[in-house]
């Protein structure tokens, strides 16, 4: 009897299992740029410059080519800062971390504030940008770097990356 109840074990096994296919119920809403979890808001009440920021499609798209008064785009071997430019907003539910990354030669975001800090890279994130937070973005445009020679336009995509985790991998 009792080699009987040990090889019933046996064959039995320890409870691991090489598979499984389970089904569980996922919602996923899909939100426009204006009431995401991360919003961008191009309608900055106490500034000039949120008329190079608008929505297109539901998404956010800037825009230095012309103005209602006639201006026709940035100034050639010159560096222009366009302060409060847009709004970030975090709506989700724990403090996070913003940094930009593109390829736009001559163009720097930054957080409008009094030292007016870079976004670029990871290395330069905002830490701790905390739920319900917001931060005023601005562009620098510097027109005298090289690859602006000869260039009378300039179109590219900007990739805002938003993590809980430390871009820099020192937490």
């Amino acid at each position: 009897m009792g080699s009987l109840a040990a090889a019933g074990a046996a064959g039995l096994g320890t409870g691991a299992f090489t598979t499984v296919e389970a089904d569980r119920s996922v919602s996923v809403e899909v939100a426009d740029d204006a009431s995401a979890f991360l919003m961008f808001d191009p309608g900055l009440k106490s500034s000039t410059n949120d008329v190079f920021a608008s929505y297109e499609d539901g998404l956010l798209v800037l825009d230095f080519a012309e103005t209602e008064v006639g201006g026709q785009g940035v100034n050639r071997n010159a560096v222009l800062q366009f302060d409060q430019v847009f709004k970030l907003v975090t709506r989700g539910t724990q403090a996070v971390n913003i940094w930009f990354e593109h390829d736009l030669p001559g163009v720097t975001f930054y957080r409008f504030d009094p030292d007016s800090n870079s976004l670029d890279g990871p290395e330069n994130a905002k830490i701790g940008l905390a739920n319900g937070g917001h931060m005023k973005i601005g562009v620098e445009i510097d027109t005298t770097v090289p690859e602006f020679d000869g260039v009378d336009e300039l179109d590219g995509t900007v990739t805002i990356h938003v993590s809980a985790e430390d871009p820099t991998g020192s937490d």
